[in-house]
């Protein structure tokens, strides 16, 4: 059973305005900080269907929508809300056939990878700094 360590300050408040995340690594976990109408959340930073970075994708509301593959998830509870998109790519027209055949056979073998929640850690906000609370390894 992991050990639950102390307080551990990650970013100031202002680093996280409204509408936006941030990445962090605290004991070797990759963890996101949302701010959701100045409320603040920390799940996974990793996406649940293709370990893509999710802070690098978009927020509205309180949906993360991960940037390779579309998947979403309510960073208030790190539950999977979408599915990834696995259609067809705008434009393809112009490329060659042999890497249009990659991609439909990749798109075949992400096509069947689960999609699993996020791991969602306490945070607490103390004055103008965002604490968080991880597991030790």
């Amino acid at each position: 059973m992991k050990e639950m360590q102390p307080w551990v300050e990650v970013a100031n408040v202002n680093e996280v305005t409204p509408g936006k995340m941030k990445h962090v690594e605290v004991e070797g976990e990759e963890i996101m900080v949302a701010n959701v109408n100045g409320n603040f959340y920390a799940v996974s930073d990793r996406c649940g269907h293709t370990n893509a970075p999710l802070s690098m994708g978009g927020l509205r509301e309180n949906i993360v929508t991960c940037p390779l593959h579309g998947a979403q998830f309510d960073v208030t509870s790190g539950r999977k809300i979408a599915e990834p998109k696995m259609g067809p790519l705008p434009n393809v027209e112009q490329l060659p056939e042999s890497f249009l055949k990659l991609i439909e056979h990749s798109s075949r073998i992400t096509g069947k990878i689960k999609t699993y929640d996020l791991t969602s850690y306490e945070l607490r906000v103390d004055g103008d700094k965002i604490k968080l609370k991880v597991p030790t390894h």
